[in-house]
């Protein structure tokens, strides 16, 4: 029985010693860690009141966006103008409705709280080039008085060819021929653009828009945004995001930009550039 005891005594330091290493280790891992989950982590009382108002309108006001994409898509077979007359009236309520949340109901601090998961990352590396994430009054109105850009296909253009220039005058970018020849026969931006021209031609309108949707996803990449700005100038860079934002982008996606693109295919379809019928 002493032995016991004895042995139990000469235990006991060993033992305290190690339970106070794991104390202390996980007092340590206590402090470090919960320090960044709670800076990740948002709550009906982290989050402002203005924020969460702001994710419910905007939410309401892709739905709007998502239904003039729809029927811009629907009235594409019909050549009348009218969805090409539609989108330019239903853009003017859309962007000035946008404008209203983040100009004047929102701080700009809860910004990247209304950005969707999806989009975040192109946010994120505009934030790091210090532009600001959404239009300005001035800048959405000056938008709206834009006429959409009007194509005439040069000699030996495809229709993907005039599909890339709708783009690149879209987004406020120059057709120069070396950029232009480097992006058409990219492979992966190559083939997006045939996609997308091969579903015009053959009226399956809702395909083209998804295959719009891709090809600008790719030609943000940083790769295709670092040609563009090795091509036509690091100005360049800051014109095709500044693009982007005037459409809204970081905050409900790419489907306005998408209805706009089609809406200017098809008003390029019915005037210079039958190639696209």
């Amino acid at each position: 029985m002493v032995a016991v005891q004895a042995g139990q005594a000469r235990l006991a330091p060993s033992i305290g010693r190690r339970n106070l290493l794991l104390m202390t280790g996980a007092f340590a891992a206590n402090v470090l860690v919960p320090r960044l989950a709670v800076a990740q982590r948002f709550t009906a009382s982290s989050i402002s009141q203005a924020a969460q108002d702001a994710r419910r309108d905007v939410g309401k006001l892709i739905r709007r966006a998502d239904n003039l994409l729809r029927l811009t898509v629907a009235d594409g077979p019909v050549r009348s103008a009218a969805a090409v007359r539609r989108f330019r009236i239903e853009q003017v309520a859309l962007a000035r409705d946008l404008a209203a949340v983040f100009n004047s109901r929102v701080s700009e601090d809860d910004w990247l709280l209304v950005t969707p998961l999806p989009e975040l990352d192109l946010a994120l590396t505009m934030q790091a080039l210090v532009i600001r994430l959404a239009p300005s009054w001035d800048e959405v109105e000056a938008a709206l008085k834009l006429p959409l850009p009007q194509i005439e296909a040069l000699v030996g253009d495809r229709a993907e060819d005039v599909m890339l220039s709708i783009v690149l005058a879209t987004l406020g970018l120059e057709r120069r021929v070396a950029l232009f020849e480097l992006l058409r026969n990219d492979r992966n931006l190559g083939a997006t653009l045939k996609d997308a021209a091969a579903a015009v031609k053959a009226q399956r309108y809702g395909l083209a828009a998804l295959e719009l949707q891709r090809l600008m996803r790719i030609l943000v990449l940083p790769d295709y945004v670092q040609t563009i700005a090795e091509n036509l100038g690091n100005d360049a860079r800051r014109t095709l995001y500044k693009a982007l934002v005037v459409r809204f982008v970081p905050f409900v996606g790419w489907t306005y930009i998408d209805t706009l693109l089609l809406a200017t295919i098809y008003y390029n379809r019915d005037t210079t550039t039958p190639i696209l019928r």
